[in-house]
């Protein structure tokens, strides 16, 4: 009887973690997941985001905004990007890491920031309210929400990298978790991963070297 009602307690317990869903996350419509960075990569440069928002405690997230980042060193053009019919001006663009409004509350930079970004305000979530999914293939778990879907077309730029964020109930910061983001175009290399390739081709040089 024991053993019967840790194992209850015990799935009771994990069931949350196992089923979660998170706050806010991206999918992209027609896109290919990519399990190694696991984001969802569009499949050209005019394609449809989703920004998923699950409620938190049955309660809705507050000033949600989708982030559009652009590679490191890469400035701004007029016209480079649309997204949900707004045409955004070089002008329109921060540097460094989002929300604009709240640096010091930054997202973190995970390879990506600080670089060029813009915002884009998608506002409150508000009922009526929907079931939303986890989208990450294999995922398991549900919960109420909503899907904010935007026409998005990329013209000025060769690569753009997606995140959100939002404000729940007491005013904490929630964001799109690594896992759950997306990009348009080649994947930029980050520099750790540029010197691994470096250092195995260096290697694979040598090894044919001493075989001769």
């Amino acid at each position: 009887m024991k053993k019967v009602l840790l194992a209850v307690l015990l799935l009771a317990f994990l069931a949350p973690a196992a089923f979660a869903v998170p706050a806010l996350q991206l999918y992209i419509p027609g896109g290919t997941f990519n399990s190694t960075t696991q984001t969802w990569v569009s499949p050209g440069t005019s394609f449809e985001i989703w920004v998923i928002a699950a409620n938190i405690n049955t309660k809705p997230l507050f000033d949600i905004t989708l982030v559009a980042a652009l590679g490191k060193g890469v400035a701004p053009v007029d016209d480079g990007i649309n997204i949900g019919g707004h045409s955004y001006q070089a002008s329109e663009f921060h540097f460094g890491a989002p929300p604009s409004s709240d640096p010091d509350n930054a997202l973190p930079p995970h390879d990506i920031y600080n670089t060029n970004y813009a915002e884009f305000s998608i506002g409150n979530s508000s009922g009526p309210f929907e079931t939303v999914y986890d989208m990450q293939p294999g995922a398991t778990g549900s919960a109420l929400g909503r899907i904010y879907k935007y026409q998005v077309d990329v013209t000025g730029y060769d690569w753009v990298h997606f995140d959100a964020y939002a404000y729940d109930s007491q005013d904490r910061r929630k964001f799109a978790p690594f896992s759950h983001d997306a990009e348009t175009g080649e994947s930029v290399p980050e520099p750790a991963t540029m010197v691994l390739m470096g250092l195995g081709l260096a290697g694979a040089g040598l090894f044919r070297r001493f075989r001769k």
